[in-house]
């Protein structure tokens, strides 16, 4: 805290030291238990309970810290965790053995996951993930010798012994750790290590000079012809009145205002396009004065990134610029067959600007239907086992989707049941899905259902936006699973309707 009495003078002309965790599950248990002793296993009633549990939260801690190295795929938010919050969860552990004659598991559990972790867990699929990796760890099963805190067998509960047995123990340990100990698929390496040289690349690309010597098209050229060709290859805005026109807002049919809605939020990402486009390519040509604005968005042009201008209007996308604009140009497309064909059999949900917007027409439209209240009804997804492009009929209630994309396993029509991933498979397709709207839905059987969020875009964290909506997340679909869903929720599946390729 800050002290009056401490000299000011000291602070300015001090060095600000962090201490980062160490990386690596070895070293990062190793560090662990450097603070521990003989002395200190000793201290509590029940040493070989307490040992055990100790060596449980270390593992639990060390797991936490280094999953944020998988990204997303570890955790939505990279959470800060804390040597204290470890330290915190061993005293409280001590406090209890003390106090009770039978081990607390669910207090333990409660304290150390929901409340010491947890309070730094903002996400609520995180938290779910934490919840479910802590419970492997802190349960009667965990005092067992020889128990095994993840499908690797290189990580199991050593027997009870004396400290140095443990520091033996531990540098016996492999020092590269397998994705398998956190839970993850090997595919997971390839995830980090892609995030990894993303992350270089970002930076050798900011550092980049902004002028370059020899023969070839100068910078501001290649910047013009860009402009130019993304000018002419853009779309032609709607005209709103003649789409009010052939689809009016109806009391029957809510996917009418779905539609409108889409045109308007389209239309203002082209006519913002068109604008700055002309504008940069006046600027370079010195029409017009090169604001700071219209820098970034030749910037932006020349390093084949979406200009932040656009991505103001635009719906989330971690593409590269020139498959961003093949992306638009196919949802423009997938609008016009909509006004021109009238309702498509069935939609692909990836078009959508707000599928939100489309979700709650579904149930909309059934309610208006049926003349029951929407609060009563919730979505039942009924898995195809078709293309989309073999379905000639519409359903009678609901919609029929395709366009999702798997992340952390696959889908097998044949078992209908999501299965492991091919190796070097990062991502694979889903199958279309039917929506369909049913009043007073029983909640499915939590033991062979994965309640699996669905996003729109691979980084997962988003924001609360003006309609109350998060900016990623879309909705959770429940996903038919002969595996424990706790397995795919340590693998951290999850659906998406855009990729960044």
């Amino acid at each position: 805290m800050p002290s009056p009495q401490f000299p000011v003078a000291v602070l300015q002309n001090a060095v600000k030291m962090t201490l980062e965790p160490p990386k690596g599950l070895k070293a990062n248990m190793t560090g662990s238990f450097q603070n521990f002793s003989d002395e200190f296993f000793e201290s509590c009633q029940k040493p070989d309970v307490f040992k055990k549990l100790v060596f449980s939260i270390c593992w639990f801690h060390a797991v936490m810290q280094e999953r944020r190295k998988f990204g997303p795929l570890g955790w939505n938010i990279s959470y800060d965790f804390s040597n204290s919050d470890r330290d915190i969860c061993l005293g409280q552990l001590q406090i209890f053995l003390d106090k009770y004659e039978e081990v607390p598991y669910k207090v333990i559990f409660q304290l150390s996951g929901d409340v010491n972790y947890g309070g730094r867990v903002t996400d609520d699929w995180d938290r779910r993930t934490m919840n479910t990796l802590l419970a492997g760890y802190i349960c009667p099963a965990a005092l067992q010798d020889g128990y095994q805190f993840s499908a690797d067998p290189s990580y199991c509960q050593p027997p009870a012994s004396s400290y140095s047995s443990y520091i033996e123990c531990l540098q016996s340990w492999p020092l590269q750790p397998s994705p398998e100990a956190f839970g993850l698929h090997e595919n997971a390496d390839i995830t980090c290590a892609q995030n990894e040289v993303r992350a270089l690349f970002e930076n050798v690309l900011a550092l980049q000079p902004r002028v370059s010597a020899g023969s070839g098209m100068s910078r501001d050229e290649t910047i013009d012809m860009i402009a130019e060709n993304l000018f002419n290859k853009l779309p032609n805005p709607w005209l709103l009145l003649d789409v009010q026109k052939q689809y009016p807002v109806m009391y029957e049919e809510s996917m009418n205002t779905v539609l409108q809605q889409e045109c308007i939020r389209y239309n203002n990402l082209l006519v913002t396009m068109k604008s700055t486009l002309s504008d940069v390519r006046k600027a370079l040509k010195g029409l017009v004065v090169m604001s700071a604005e219209l820098d970034a968005l030749a910037t932006s042009l020349f390093n084949n990134q979406v200009p932040a201008a656009w991505e103001s209007k635009a719906y989330p996308s971690m593409k590269p610029l020139a498959l961003w604009q093949e992306d638009l140009h196919r949802r423009c497309a997938f609008i016009q067959l909509w006004i021109d064909e009238g309702i498509p059999m069935t939609f692909w949900i990836s078009g959508f600007f707000f599928p939100q917007a489309f979700l709650t027409a579904i149930l909309q439209n059934f309610a208006r239907k049926q003349q029951i209240g929407i609060d009563t009804i919730s979505l039942d997804f009924v898995n195809q086992t078709v293309e989309h492009t073999s379905i000639q009929e519409k359903p009678a209630d609901g919609a029929i989707v395709w366009g999702l994309f798997l992340e952390g396993c696959r889908w097998d029509i044949s078992q209908n049941s999501l299965v492991e991933s091919r190796p070097k498979e990062l991502f694979t397709s889903y199958v279309p899905i039917l929506l369909q709207p049913v009043q007073h839905r029983p909640k499915p059987d939590p033991a062979t259902t994965l309640m699996c969020p669905c996003y729109k875009i691979l980084t997962r964290k988003g924001v609360l936006s003006t309609t109350g909506h998060s900016t990623n997340f879309v909705t959770t679909i429940e996903v038919p699973t002969s595996t424990a869903p706790e397995h795919w929720v340590k693998r951290g599946v999850a659906l998406f309707l855009a990729l960044a390729y």
